[in-house]
């Protein structure tokens, strides 16, 4: 019988492919307000599996957009009430709860400064959604394992919608619409390969690999 997270990470690719439908609208309208507020760069502000995200968006939007990207230090907000200086700077929020307390502060503090701010969530009633001037959700529906998967993904989906929209590559735009198809092989191909080769592992106790050294 399939666990939790079993069956949560099997709900990716369809989670992905709502996502990709659903924020097509919204992120168009952001990508409209980067436009419009001569963004400079991007500050993420994100904790756990969003914080692994936000690297992602760095690497993404740094080499498709020429856009630098900062990983928030929420304590300068929280803590220390230090905050950086936020002109022309997009502050986004990535939390799958939208509860996260530090990142609502942190929208809060970019808001009271002028920047433009977005969350990425899956709660559009949540504070982080709320505060945010806009909201882009993550239709993966509830995820109750502890460890993420289709809203991790999903999140990775749709940074990759908003590098593909600003920067308006047709060829990116459809490799992204084939993604949650990918995603559909790569999770059957696991689900028909994996089990047989994890059977002869499963009374072991204990697992060394020998260290070969040239030295």
């Amino acid at each position: 019988m399939a666990t939790q997270l079993e069956k949560e990470i099997r709900e990716q690719p369809e989670a992905a492919a709502r996502t990709l439908e659903q924020s097509r609208a919204p992120v168009e309208k952001l990508c409209a307000d980067i436009r419009a507020h001569d963004i400079d760069y991007v500050m993420i502000a994100a904790r756990g599996t969003s914080d692994h995200a936000g690297i992602y968006a760095n690497y993404l939007l740094g080499a498709h957009n020429g856009l630098p990207v900062a990983l928030a230090t929420p304590s300068l907000f929280t803590f220390y009430k230090r905050p950086p200086r936020l002109r022309n700077v997009l502050v986004l929020g990535i939390s799958q709860s939208g509860q996260s307390e530090d990142i609502v502060e942190v929208i809060r503090e970019a808001k009271s400064q002028g920047a433009l701010t977005a969350a990425i969530t899956t709660d559009t009633a949540s504070p982080i959604a709320k505060g945010a001037d806009h909201c882009l959700q993550l239709a993966t529906g509830v995820e109750k394992s502890v460890a993420a998967s289709k809203t991790f993904t999903s999140s990775l989906a749709l940074l990759a919608q908003l590098s593909v929209t600003l920067e308006g590559s047709k060829e990116r735009r459809k490799s992204l619409d084939s993604l949650p198809g990918f995603m559909d092989k790569a999770c059957a191909l696991a689900a028909e390969a994996v089990p047989p080769r994890a059977e002869r592992y499963r009374y072991m106790e204990s697992c060394e690999q020998p260290i070969k050294s040239n030295y």
